[in-house]
């Protein structure tokens, strides 16, 4: 009876130790660690230096972009428009996928011409992932496969949109960085984004009003 009470005397502190204890693991691994083991990021990378980076080249150093894919990786992009909440939207998208080298941490960003932004309901054109805590990597054979990035765009309406815009929608300028601190790599490409079939319907309208 006595080692019953005993039990029931000591079992709340046990509790308690116990749950201090998770606490303490769980803070020592979070910040560290990400929900797939991935490491924190410990580079340099962020949001305004991208975007100075890609909009300088953009705006003084277009012969800085390749138009050729590359060798160690598939990169493809594509531009989606669409009807949501009574407006327009035109979403572009790239990924990254069938990676034939390994790819450590990983940052994607890319903005369209620069032309949109008098097209389009956003402050800014430019979008990436350099906000992630933690490194996103890839490899042969590996998961994850792939690796996209997205953004939607509201659209001005149609009687807003001049002509010019045929012929530039679908460039989009890419960086893809990737690698060690010490050894990154960084590629920039200047594509055509492949529309999607209402991407192609919805351009054919513009022509039909201008």
């Amino acid at each position: 009876m006595n080692s019953k009470r005993e039990m029931n005397r000591f079992f709340p502190l046990v509790m308690y130790l116990f749950v201090i204890a998770m606490c303490l693991g769980a803070c020592s691994l979070g910040p560290n660690q990400g929900p797939a083991g991935e490491p924190k990021r410990t580079d340099e990378y962020t949001l305004n230096s991208e975007r100075r980076d890609l909009n300088e080249r953009v705006t003084k150093r277009p012969e800085s972009f390749q138009r050729d894919t590359p060798d160690e990786y598939t990169l493809t992009a594509t531009v989606d428009v669409s009807h949501e909440s009574g407006v327009d939207r035109i979403s572009y998208e790239i990924l990254v996928n069938e990676v034939r080298v390994p790819m450590v941490n990983i940052i994607q960003s890319f903005t369209i011409d620069p032309n949109m932004i008098n097209r389009i309901d956003a402050g800014e054109l430019f979008h990436s992932n350099v906000s992630n805590t933690h490194e996103i990597s890839l490899g042969p054979d590996k998961e994850p496969l792939g690796l996209s990035l997205s953004r939607s765009y509201v659209l001005k309406p149609k009687a807003e949109i001049d002509s010019n815009i045929l012929q530039r929608y679908a460039d989009m300028y890419i960086k893809i960085s990737y690698g060690p601190n010490d050894q990154r790599t960084e590629d920039y490409f200047h594509v055509q984004a492949e529309p999607s079939p209402r991407t192609m319907e919805y351009v054919k309208s513009w022509e039909k009003e201008k």
